[in-house]
């Protein structure tokens, strides 16, 4: 790649030319950093996002720190690189600093940090669509900034949303976090954050006994890593969100609920509906005030298509 190449990739991830802020290239230890700027497509609410990730983050693997930043450790060569976000506070940006002995991948972390936080979607469309709606209408117009949570890995995302099936968030985190200790090759050097996420060959060879999954969910998840790591599942590939539903469905274990949240947070898609989660309809139900069941969501959702992800994400957060 030329120079010119290199900055224009430095434009589209960081919103300015890579020589306005190049790395020292002698750097050789965790103490080295430097600072970014990602600019975000507003409005934008860095809390709104912190707040979904607060409860659900790996430990071992990310935090949400008291003073307002998520940070995350990657792996380079089994070095660690730690990646801390935060809001800029300017209304346009947010900060990232980056501590690593190396820079290498660094616009494909920067990437995946885009697309975890949503940066580059476009709200306006989806308020324009849904603000007059009776049910998501309100929250629209008071959170006009809402994003859907993505991903930044799309393995450990589904993973996660596997480990999910049935039971509390503080109970999925409690897994993934043993699973992460347990199969996640640990970098260095140490602290808090020393694991990345085991990849799907591991996890598909891998005893699952005593990480708290029932037999089921053990079966599901080693059913799925073997679909992903032999490459009949492919984590990238999406489309109209029938196919999406009908793909995911084949694979033992894995029901709508699980195939529409994996499009959501995995696939980006913006039109899926996962209609039977508890929460989506307690808060539903609340807001019209009578309960209403998953097919009668579904059946009231036309209107809000193709943003259903969009009007989901507004009544997990009333």
């Amino acid at each position: 790649l030329t120079e010119q190449h290199l900055d224009r990739l430095a434009i589209r991830v960081w919103g300015h030319p890579i020589n306005d802020s190049k790395p020292n290239p002698t750097s050789r230890s965790l103490n080295s950093s430097i600072k970014l700027l990602l600019k975000y497509v507003r409005p934008y609410s860095f809390n709104q996002l912190l707040q979904h990730l607060r409860s659900r983050v790996t430990p071992g693997i990310e935090e949400v720190t008291d003073s307002g930043s998520y940070r995350r450790v990657v792996s380079h060569k089994g070095k660690a690189r730690i990646i801390e976000v935060s809001d800029a506070n300017d209304e346009q940006h947010l900060a990232v600093q980056v501590h690593s002995a190396s820079y290498d991948n660094l616009i494909d972390d920067m990437e995946r940090l885009r697309t975890l936080l949503a940066i580059d979607e476009d709200p306006n469309p989806t308020v324009t669509h849904l603000l007059n709606d009776h049910l998501v209408g309100r929250s629209v117009a008071k959170q006009p900034w809402l994003r859907v949570p993505r991903c930044w890995d799309p393995f450990e995302t589904s993973v996660r949303i596997i480990v999910g099936q049935q039971i509390s968030v503080a109970a999925a985190t409690t897994i993934a976090g043993r699973i992460a200790h347990t199969l996640g090759a640990e970098v260095s050097p140490g602290g808090p954050l020393n694991r990345v996420f085991p990849p799907a060959a591991v996890l598909a060879e891998a005893n699952l006994k005593g990480f708290g999954l029932t037999d089921k969910r053990a079966m599901t998840l080693r059913h799925f890593a073997t679909a992903v790591a032999d490459g009949s599942l492919d984590l990238r590939l999406t489309g109209p969100i029938e196919e999406v539903i009908s793909r995911w469905c084949t694979l033992p274990g894995i029901g709508p609920w699980t195939a529409h949240m994996a499009a959501m947070r995995v696939l980006r898609h913006n039109d899926a509906m996962p209609s039977s989660d508890l929460g989506i309809r307690r808060n539903a139900s609340r807001l019209l005030g009578s309960s209403i069941s998953s097919k009668e969501l579904d059946d009231r959702s036309g209107s809000w298509r193709p943003f259903r992800s969009w009007a989901m994400q507004h009544l997990w957060e009333q």
